[in-house]
């Protein structure tokens, strides 16, 4: 449980309509600030429809994801559009949203408790803060500077080379530019860890075995919204991930 503040989630331009409809319930799923409220993650999860929440219980509609996996569309092309390129993806860290803030400071201060911002920054360039890292249980002592900064990073769950490879360089460039800055697919982690991990997709999973399933789930969720292509590789993996889940 953690504050967080109120953030518009973005759509590539080629969502489906459910997809659209799982964006506007994210967003009316949105606290106030102040309000303590699930993760930022379980609260996509449970708009999606891909968990429940009771009491202190999260239980993983697994017939729910699965479905929706099996529904994903297949990586037929043999070859991409040219080299991955970072620019592909547009500014980094844009203000996506227009609230002021660019997309960095937002998920440092959706995720992270015992938050200090800079001064005069209308509470947007963080300067403090502590992370529970879902990617390895650990607690994460955050302070923005020159050598510190970089102990929590951002990470992009299907990181950009990876979506590439998978449809994305025959989207838009404002499609791009929305995926690489949309918090349905952003997590705040431990910046070793999130090294280690570079482009990789599905064959990658967080070393805390016990944020595999939500990590998972998240993986289906992204990959609906945006229409991410799998291998067969990706969907076995992603399946043989969410067996445990139920």
């Amino acid at each position: 449980m953690r504050r967080t503040r109120r953030r518009a989630l973005t759509v590539g331009s080629g969502a489906t309509a459910a997809a659209v409809a799982v964006a506007i319930a994210v967003t009316q799923f949105a606290p106030k600030v102040d309000q303590v409220v699930p993760a930022p993650d379980l609260q996509a999860l449970v708009a999606a429809g891909y968990v429940t929440i009771t009491e202190n219980a999260v239980s993983y509609e697994t017939a729910v994801i699965t479905a929706t996996l099996e529904q994903l569309p297949e990586d037929t092309t043999e070859e991409t559009t040219g080299q991955y390129d970072r620019d592909y993806f547009g500014q980094r860290w844009a203000d996506i949203d227009r609230n002021g803030c660019d997309t960095r400071n937002d998920e440092l201060a959706a995720w992270m408790s015992s938050v200090t911002f800079k001064p005069q920054t209308n509470d947007c360039v963080v300067l403090h803060g502590v992370l529970d890292d879902p990617y390895t249980g650990l607690t994460i002592s955050f302070t923005r500077g020159q050598g510190t900064s970089e102990a929590v990073q951002i990470d992009h769950l299907w990181p950009l080379a990876a979506a590439w490879q998978r449809g994305a360089d025959r989207w838009s460039d404002q499609k791009r530019l929305e995926f690489a800055n949309d918090p349905l697919n952003l997590t705040p982690v431990d910046g070793p860890t999130n090294q280690s991990k570079s482009d990789s997709g599905p064959e990658w999973f967080p070393p805390n075995r016990g944020y595999r399933c939500t990590y998972a789930a998240r993986l289906v969720l992204v990959a609906a919204t945006y229409g991410i292509e799998l291998t067969s590789v990706d969907r076995a993996t992603l399946h043989s991930a969410l067996t445990d889940c139920g």
